[in-house]
């Protein structure tokens, strides 16, 4: 009889050991979302316009061992957000260092079902690319899945995101770094997770981890680190936005302006007619994010959803003995 009043004392005590963390978890994230100027505001965010500088380095290379990390490029853009058609486009002037100096001037239009590239982005140009009339080419599946994971994590959007999506929050353990404990939760919203930290005293978000995979490295962490918060139309903005990988700044950006709301012309997200049809879906597994994105840093970028990296693509490669004890790897393109 006893342990039959017990049970019910027990099934309470479980059930708030479950419910504990997932609050905690939506507690966060409402601090954050009030932090930020409350959900009606964010809400109201149906489109914005922002415009900034862009520095970018290649932290694997160096001009002597163990020197400074190789300047990649610097650049000015211009970016258009449609919110309620989930939709970016970004207008890019981007001077390149390495590995040679140069300029593109190109756009990106990115949807949630494709992207574009319009002008010559790369020095690595695929054949559509090279076809088309003006430059242009739809993106592959494997680019197209990379930058919207990262145009979600800079969105402003995202905590509002977060905080209507409870059942993809996780509990994440608070995360130590340079010494300060942040709280800190995961969201997953499919196909990859952020780590969203953030500040103690404010409870803004102050770095959006995700864990990534490094050819030289292994498992490397990607921050995007967010500062220098101020208000636009109602909302806080962090005009200071850094890329850290492993430790180190690999991109820097500074937003000089911020638009809320204003009216977007028709066909601004639109691709040109001959590039337009049979653009990839977003590539769902295999995506190496950091390969993809840094050899953007560069411009060598080849568009392709071929694959031309990882375990997969080894079967070209093999030993050529070229003296007693000296072995030769041949295949692939180095």
């Amino acid at each position: 009889m006893k342990r039959l009043l017990w049970l019910p004392l027990v099934m309470l005590i479980v059930a708030a050991c479950v419910d504990f963390p997932q609050q905690r978890n939506q507690d966060l994230v409402n601090r954050a979302v009030d932090a930020m100027g409350g959900a009606d505001a964010l809400a109201q965010l149906r489109t914005v316009v922002v415009k900034g500088t862009w520095k970018q380095w290649e932290p694997e290379q160096s001009a002597v061992p163990d020197g400074e990390m190789r300047f990649a490029n610097e650049a000015t853009f211009e970016s258009t957000g449609d919110f309620t058609a989930r939709s970016v486009r970004v207008d890019w002037v981007k001077n390149f260092a390495y590995p040679t100096a140069r300029t593109f001037k190109y756009t990106e239009i990115v949807t949630p079902e494709a992207g574009w590239v319009i002008g010559i982005d790369s020095n690595g140009r695929n054949k559509q690319n090279l076809e088309s009339k003006p430059p242009a080419h739809s993106m592959s599946g494997l680019r197209l899945a990379a930058t919207q994971r990262e145009m979600r994590r800079v969105s402003p959007l995202l905590l509002l995101e977060m905080r209507n999506n409870p059942d993809k929050l996780f509990t994440q353990l608070s995360v130590v770094v340079d010494g300060v404990s942040y709280p800190a939760v995961k969201y997953d919203p499919g196909n990859y997770g952020y780590i969203v930290m953030f500040d103690p005293q404010s409870g803004l978000p102050a770095r959006i981890r995700t864990l990534d995979y490094d050819y030289v490295w292994g498992d490397v962490d990607y921050d995007l680190v967010l500062s220098d918060w101020q208000t636009v139309a109602g909302i806080k903005v962090a005009m200071s936005q850094k890329y850290v990988l492993n430790g180190s700044v690999v991109t820097d950006i500074r937003i000089t302006d911020v638009t809320a709301n204003p009216a977007v012309p028709a066909g601004r997200f639109e691709p040109p007619a001959a590039v337009k049809a049979g653009a990839a879906k977003p590539a769902t597994s295999y995506v190496h994010h950091q390969w993809v994105l840094r050899r953007q840093f560069i411009g060598t970028y080849l568009d392709s959803d071929s694959t031309s990296f990882d375990v997969r693509a080894t079967s070209s490669l093999r030993l050529v003995e070229i003296a007693p004890g000296v072995l030769h790897e041949v295949g692939g393109s180095h």
